[in-house]
């Protein structure tokens, strides 16, 4: 208990200004430290919060679908996708096989 009543006596400033920063490091890695270790808790305590309430569907709420409501897939926009895709892997593989016609600039 000792340790940590000494640790944080050593971080409590002393009588000097807070707002500039002075020639002594010491202070100024004690804003750095303190700052960190806030805005380190803020999070923690942010996430934690997110967390339940996502967890409780109080946030990001879905809207569900009836029962009798069905999705029907739409066979034209399937083979058109299906085929774009067929299309890029021909692109794709005709540029692997092809060679690359630069010139070498060093030479």
């Amino acid at each position: 208990m000792d340790i940590l009543h000494t640790f944080f006596s050593k971080l409590i400033f002393r009588k000097k200004s807070f707002v500039k920063l002075d020639s002594n490091p010491e202070i100024d890695w004690k804003i750095i430290f303190i700052s960190t270790a806030i805005l380190v808790i803020i999070t923690i305590i942010s996430s934690v919060y997110m967390f339940i309430k996502i967890d409780k569907g109080e946030i990001f709420l879905v809207k569900k679908m009836g029962d009798d409501k069905t999705r029907t897939l739409d066979i034209s926009i399937l083979r058109e996708t299906v085929s774009y895709y067929q299309n890029k892997a021909i692109e794709f593989e005709r540029l692997k096989s092809k060679r690359v016609s630069t010139v070498d600039p060093s030479l």
